[in-house]
């Protein structure tokens, strides 16, 4: 079985995105049975359980079954690497979301306010850090960054492959989101994703690591669910629009250019990156032979 012909390149791609829009459209549905569809501690607790224990299995089983491929050939490194560059990944979404952030404040263009305990911030920051990697990042970075990226990259230029995973990602999440709220954000959702992954998939090329682009996932997440959102820590903006612009539009920008002064080295953006073999898969073909 090691040594027999994979499913073409799409059909792989296909099953894996296929499988994990009914996993979260699946562990939503039963989340919204049990608790409702109200916001809540305890459905956002059980939609990061059930996503990350059935999302990351199927990357692994697609990996291996369907690929025939190594777990590490994604850009999973070992815990000490990826730790560090996790924190690279922060540091490329917090260092120019702060500095436009600051100005913002400086400028006037933007109040903000908080209505909450400081001790509750903190509390709040922790926990969505947690759920935002279990739920989102890790799950969703392990399947477009790691598993549609590394295919495509295979195959083909690694910026093809960063345009290739966007519009992916981009069709992927916005159908998510017209299952559960309707046609309204088809537009808005669109966009935001295709970019978001356009600049993600530019930290996987140049840190050549998913763990950088779990950490720029979840500083974006755990800010905006942070500023936007009134369920975990109650803040006051004055002009979200703004605040959107001068944080997220910044570090869109920006990222990148932080990566590069993070990750030194030169990038490969021209040639597509052979992925070898499992070495039992090798042995098992020269034996053949």
């Amino acid at each position: 079985m090691l040594s027999a012909k994979r499913p073409i390149l799409a059909v792989r791609i296909s099953i894996v995105l296929t499988g994990a829009l009914l996993i979260w459209l699946g562990v939503i549905s039963v989340t919204q049975r049990l608790f409702g569809e109200e916001m809540s501690f305890h459905a956002h607790a059980t939609n990061a359980v059930g996503v990350f224990v059935l999302a990351v299995p199927l990357v692994v089983a697609a990996r291996r079954y369907l690929d025939r491929r190594t777990w590490s050939g994604l850009g999973v490194t070992s815990l000490r690497q990826g730790w560090l560059s996790f924190w690279g990944g922060v540091v490329t979404w917090l260092l120019p979301a702060s500095i436009g952030l600051a100005v913002c404040v400086a400028s006037g263009w933007v109040e903000i306010s908080l209505h909450s305990p400081a001790m509750q911030l903190l509390g709040a920051v922790l926990l969505l850090t947690v759920l935002v990697l279990v739920y989102e990042a890790f799950p969703e970075e392990a399947i477009f960054r790691g598993y549609v990226y590394r295919n495509l990259s295979a195959v083909t230029a690694p910026w093809i492959a960063i345009i290739g995973q966007a519009i992916l990602f981009a069709i992927w999440g916005t159908t998510l989101w017209v299952v559960l709220n309707g046609w309204g954000v088809l537009a808005e959702r669109l966009i935001l994703f295709f970019a978001m992954a356009v600049v993600i998939g530019c930290i996987r090329a140049i840190s050549e690591n998913i763990w950088a682009c779990v950490g720029f996932h979840v500083a974006f997440q755990v800010f905006m669910q942070l500023m936007l959102g009134d369920f975990y820590v109650q803040l006051e903006i004055s002009n979200q629009q703004a605040l959107i612009l001068a944080t997220a539009g910044v570090a869109f920008t920006f990222a990148t250019t932080v990566a590069g002064f993070i990750w030194r080295g030169p990038t490969n953006w021209k040639h597509a990156e052979p992925d070898p073999p499992q070495l039992e898969n090798a042995a098992g073909m020269q034996s053949e032979r």
